[in-house]
């Protein structure tokens, strides 16, 4: 057993406790939490940390198969450059398995307690089940690009899904991103999941998304062509990729929309109307690595939709770290509040992963892991650069 306390402790976004306890059992379960009506209790087996208490984060989307390619891709580039090296680098020559731990290792370190990642192959599942400490919900992400037909593709991504329920991991199939996926394998996606599922997809990305869908130009759509995808069986209907896409999703579904850089009120408006099951995930370091540009984070916070974190992967970020994320945010943008950001980097991210049961907020019965924050800003109630995270 252990009674932790601090200067704060953030039970959750909403609540916080000042000089509280918390109690954990062996396993790390609360079994008690005390408010103590700010006194610092010294007792022997307390331990008292200078600092903030949160729970463990949830990263909404990695790559965690693309760890190998850390420090490979150009930074800055924009996005459909950052594919095409995507395709150049994927197969490079690499220890894979030593990378992915690599990464792994560095997202517990830095008080990741769960992770939305995606793979295209196995290469990640092993490492899943071998370290316990991160739960992982693996998105086993599809797109159009081979001569393999709709029905063809479903066939393997089952493959793939079936491998993870042998190994006790949890999954769901799919779709890349609006640009890579034709309207008969969403179609196909749709039907391989539950109502219950979870699923993502990276959403607007850079601006030749939207041109492609709008008016049929760009550099995107003109490279992607060169690899071979066709796109004469694309249903254009002069909307923007959100919102000729998204109605081909199941409402009902946990959806992940990843990036967002390009998206709008009226596009907001459109998806939260569409599902009450939307999470919008940023991963700004990300943003800033291949485009050098943010979405307006701000304009999500201010509507009060539910928000998340992400890393993305070392192939367009040099740290794994949902904590960074947060200090970008808090640095570009710094109206939106601590407990704005905790929020988006805990329990919403559990909600959206379906972990909240046992994370995302510190309740009795609950094992969502323990961070401290030090050289948290206690007079402006915010992170700053110098804030670290045990």
């Amino acid at each position: 057993m252990r009674k932790l306390s601090a200067n704060l402790i953030f039970t959750s976004a909403d609540s916080v406790l000042k000089n509280g306890i918390l109690i954990l059992d062996d396993f790390g379960k609360i079994t008690e939490i005390i408010d103590a009506n700010g006194k610092i209790h010294q007792s022997a087996d307390i331990e008292y940390f200078d600092g903030v208490l949160v729970p463990g984060f949830v990263n909404a989307h990695c790559h965690l198969e693309l760890s190998h390619t850390m420090a490979v891709i150009p930074q800055k580039t924009g996005l459909t450059e950052f594919i095409r090296q995507i395709n150049l680098t994927r197969n490079l020559p690499a220890d894979k398995a030593q990378t992915m731990s690599d990464a792994h290792a560095e997202m517990r370190r830095n008080g990741i307690i769960a992770v939305g990642d995606i793979s295209n192959t196995t290469d990640s599942f092993q490492i899943k089940k071998t370290n316990s400490e991160i739960r992982y919900h693996t998105f086993v992400e599809l797109f159009k690009l081979s001569q393999l037909t709709e029905k063809e593709i479903i066939s393997y991504a089952e493959t793939l899904i079936f491998e993870l329920k042998n190994q006790e991991l949890r999954g769901s199939i799919v779709p890349h991103a609006s640009y890579s996926v034709t309207p008969e394998l969403f179609a196909e996606i749709a039907k391989s999941n539950p109502d219950n599922a979870v699923i993502s997809m990276h959403n607007q990305e850079t601006e030749d998304e939207n041109a492609l869908f709008l008016n049929q130009t760009g550099e995107l759509k003109t490279y992607l062509e060169s690899r071979g995808f066709d796109y004469s069986n694309f249903n254009f209907l002069g909307k923007n990729a959100l919102q000729t896409c998204l109605p081909m999703l199941n409402p009902k579904n946990n959806i992940l929309l990843i990036h967002n850089t390009l998206t709008d009120n009226e596009d907001i408006e459109f998806a939260e109307n569409f599902s009450e099951n939307i999470f919008w995930t940023f991963c700004p370091s990300s943003n800033l690595y291949i485009e050098n540009t943010l979405p307006n984070i701000p304009l999500f916070f201010e509507k009060g939709v539910k928000t998340c974190l992400g890393t993305d992967g070392y192939s367009s970020n040099t740290a794994l770290s949902v904590f960074q994320e947060m200090q970008v945010i808090q640095n570009r943008f710094p109206q939106i509040s601590f407990k704005k950001l905790l929020e988006s980097a805990t329990i919403n991210g559990a909600r959206a992963l379906k972990f909240d049961r046992e994370l995302g907020s510190f309740e009795i019965g609950k094992s969502p892991g323990v961070n401290l924050i030090t050289n948290f800003d206690f007079e402006n109630n915010r992170i700053t650069n110098l804030s670290q995270v045990v």
